[in-house]
């Protein structure tokens, strides 16, 4: 978080008032900038000192400019594994044409749209530079004649190891055989019905007398 605030070629990216930035001095801790904008839509410039204290504080004032006085700071503060960011700003405006009501209105809007675009940016960045982070540590050296490779772990001897449970082959099913007997039906002739011969007669003629 404290190098996005104190980044100041990137501070038109995240402020509300500043549209470009050029830095005219860099010193150790210590920049002097020019910022170009808009102020309730008239064009400002300010020439500004910046002081870098890391890694929470970033302080800003004015020599020069379109406003009478402007000076700030941005506050970091570590909050339960997190970082708390908080921007005060002091203006003394005095331009034609702009109320104290319509000053205080701009530069209250200014120090919000701030703060939630470099929370955006920073929610936004925040795995890229955990990565850049990772690459940039450095890769421990290892020692002449050391070898690099892992070794492969070394096989128990067979004495230590466990007795494999013996494998039972599972036993056939016993069959029991049974006879089976077969009953042999006779066939019952069928039945023929037939009707009974009729007595023969025996008619003796009787004979011409002799």
């Amino acid at each position: 978080m404290f190098q996005l605030v104190s980044r100041v070629e990137a501070q038109p990216r995240v402020t509300g008032l500043w549209f470009s930035s050029d830095v005219l001095d860099r010193r150790p801790g210590q920049l002097t900038v020019q910022y170009r904008g808009y102020f309730a839509g008239l064009p400002l410039e300010s020439v500004q000192r910046i002081t870098l204290q890391p890694p929470h504080r970033v302080e800003f004032r004015q020599t020069r400019g379109g406003l009478r006085a402007l000076q700030g700071l941005y506050l970091l503060q570590p909050v339960e594994g997190d970082s708390e960011l908080t921007m005060s700003l002091e203006a003394d405006v005095s331009m034609p044409l702009i109320t104290d009501a319509a000053a205080a209105r701009v530069l209250r809007g200014h120090v919000e749209r701030t703060l939630d675009k470099i929370k955006l940016v920073a929610e936004r960045e925040l795995p890229r530079v955990i990565r850049r982070i990772r690459e940039e540590k450095p890769v421990p050296e290892v020692a002449e004649g050391e070898d690099t490779l892992p070794t492969e772990a070394e096989e128990p001897p067979e004495s230590a190891l466990p007795p494999s449970p013996a494998v039972q082959e599972p036993e056939a099913p016993s069959i029991t055989g049974r006879k089976r007997r077969r009953r042999r039906r006779r066939r019952r002739q069928p039945t023929q019905l037939t009707q009974p011969a009729q007595p023969t007669q025996s008619r003796e003629e009787p004979s011409n007398g002799t």
